[in-house]
Parts: C-alpha cells; sequence; structure tokens
C-alpha cells in the first residue's frame, strides 16, 4: 500500500493485525501530515503561478526582471526559511517535491511556457 492511499474501513483490522496500535491512531496520525485533495491543489497553483511568473519575465530584459511580480517570484522561488505553510520550502516538501532540485530546472528552463505543463 503507498504511503498516499488510505484503506477502506473494513481493511484496517487486516492492517493492523499483530501491532501494538489501534487502526485509529495510525489513521489520525497519518492523515494530519499529508495534505487533502485540495489542499495539494492549491499549494500546486501557488508553485506553478510563481514558476510562470519568473519564467515570463526572466529572459525579457532587465524591465521586466525590475518588475514587482519578477522580484517577488524569484525571492520565492529562491527562499529557504520554512515560515510559514505557504513558503517555498513548505511548499515543496508538502508536495513530494526536492526544493533543490526544482530550482535547477527551473534555473536551466530554455523552452516556452506551454512546454511546462503537461
Amino acid at each position: 500500500m503507498e504511503a498516499t492511499t488510505y484503506a477502506a474501513h473494513d481493511d484496517l483490522p487486516n492492517i493492523f493485525a499483530a501491532v501494538g496500535i489501534l487502526p485509529v491512531q495510525f489513521g489520525e496520525s497519518r492523515r494530519r501530515k499529508l495534505p487533502s485533495e485540495g489542499e495539494r491543489k492549491l499549494l500546486f497553483a501557488v508553485l506553478e503561478d510563481a514558476i510562470r511568473t519568473y519564467l515570463r519575465h526572466r529572459d525579457r530584459g532587465a524591465e521586466a526582471r525590475n518588475s514587482e511580480e519578477f522580484v517577488e517570484a524569484a525571492e520565492w522561488l529562491s527562499c529557504d526559511e520554512e515560515c510559514g505553510p505557504f513558503s517555498y520550502i513548505s511548499v515543496c516538501e508538502a508536495l513530494g517535491i526536492d526544493a533543490d532540485c526544482l530550482r535547477s530546472g527551473i534555473s536551466n528552463h530554455t523552452g516556452r511556457l506551454e512546454e511546462i505543463r503537461c
């Protein structure tokens, strides 16, 4: 069973057979750590918007790179602080993304914006 998959209520006794915890104890602690589908969509939208904004302005010259939205996106993407649920590090962690690897991919991206979204 994957970490992101939950068993049906009827399967819980079988999963926890011969284990020293109750199904309720495991389920509640596990569910609190993983964002719900709606939260995942929101976190992904925040991340996607920052990446698109950054890439849209990055190669358009100094004037575009001085725009407020580019500066904000660049600062957010480069921040290593975990200050709140919507920091770059927190968003990547919640989505299971390696933040440094993503940064590297963003800095090396030279394609069209339409290619980003599959």
